[in-house]
């Protein structure tokens, strides 16, 4: 009697915990039913192109190989000049025009008349020394004097003295360096005009010394005309980075080459943008992608409910990050705004005017 008891107890009890547990799940759905779901706004995960950037500001000059100086041969002054810094020149193009400075015609004829002298000299000594009046060391010594003469004054020949002082152009370049204007005294080995080839100018840019350690060489560069929008941007690689600093700037300079062709006129004020670092992956709005205990999570919709996901960021430029995941798909929706209210598996309603 006891077992039978016993056995209709536990019995009892079992029905009424299965119907306590039905109604109670009944109960929690009919409340999920009933609760309003959140409003996001959601745009496609794309898989695109990525890049980092430093936006660097310089000018146009020479590239150092290219740059062919004219000197001044001798001690001159400049009677004209025809061109000016940036001016394009072909070769053989006059340049400058000089005069030698009272000095360095006096030198010139000092030195025809010490000639004169000299062979005059030789002819007398080999006379004399035909008439046994002179010694075989006599003469050796006038005509040594008389070739040293005549080396002087070939010496101011080779150099353009009694020339027409005209100036011309090596070869085909743009005018890189002119400091001399008309009536200005040149010193001999002074540099007159310099010429850079045409096809090896390079911009000179200056960035940040903290942020010189990002840039090296072959790094991609778009250089823009910061005086002329309507010039084509011309594409480029890093030269050399950290050559010299600017301690009065606090810059540090990074050469970028420019390509034949280029329309960048030589002294032009350029923008560039140098890219530190790219890469093609799957790409997010930055407001989709929220801090959550030291992780990055973003939620994507699927069924009309809230998807978490754990993910890596990389790249991040401008309102765009990269974002790096195994289970995410390009073009899964993710939620941009309304984010930070959801729950893995929450309900949501899509607003339309946010999808994109």
């Amino acid at each position: 009697m006891k077992k039978f008891l016993v056995a209709l107890l536990v019995l009892v009890g079992l029905g009424g915990g299965w119907y306590w547990f039905k109604h109670r799940n009944a109960a929690t759905e009919e409340t999920a039913a009933n609760q309003p779901a959140a409003r996001v706004e959601v745009a496609p995960l794309q898989r695109q192109p990525i890049a980092r950037t430093l936006d660097a500001f310089g000018v146009v000059g020479s590239a150092p190989s290219s740059d062919v100086a004219i000197s001044a041969p001798f001690d001159c002054l400049v009677r004209a000049v025809h061109v000016s810094l940036g001016s394009r020149v072909g070769a053989g193009e006059l340049l400058l025009e000089i005069d030698p400075t009272p000095d360095t015609k006096l030198a010139v004829a000092s030195a025809r008349t010490a000639l004169s002298l000299a062979e005059k000299t030789v002819v007398a000594t080999q006379e004399r020394y035909d008439l046994k009046l002179a010694t075989n060391q006599d003469l050796l010594a006038a005509k040594q004097a008389a070739d040293d003469a005549r080396l002087k004054v070939a010496s101011f020949e080779a150099r353009g003295l009694g020339g027409d002082g005209r100036i011309l152009a090596a070869t085909a370049g743009v005018v890189s360096r002119l400091d001399l204007s008309p009536g200005a005294l040149a010193l001999t080995g002074t540099v007159l005009v310099t010429v850079a080839s045409a096809d090896k100018l390079e911009a000179r840019l200056g960035v940040e010394i903290a942020q010189l350690a990002q840039v090296h060489a072959g790094q991609a560069v778009t250089l823009v005309s910061a005086n002329r929008p309507d010039v084509p941007p011309v594409a480029s690689k890093v030269r050399a980075a950290g050559g010299t600093i600017d301690a009065t700037m606090g810059t540090a300079e990074v050469r970028v080459g420019l390509p034949a062709g280029a329309t960048l006129y030589f002294g032009e004020h350029v923008e560039a943008i140098i890219v530190i670092e790219q890469a093609e992956d799957l790409v997010a709005p930055r407001s989709a992608v929220l801090p959550d205990g030291g992780k990055q999570v973003l939620f994507t919709v699927k069924d009309g409910k809230a998807v978490r996901h754990e993910v890596k960021t990389g790249i991040v430029a401008g309102d765009r990050v990269q974002v790096i995941s195994d289970d995410l798909r390009a073009g899964d929706s993710v939620v941009t705004l309304g984010n930070y209210e959801l729950t893995d598996g929450m309900s949501i309603q899509v607003d339309d005017e946010g999808r994109g």
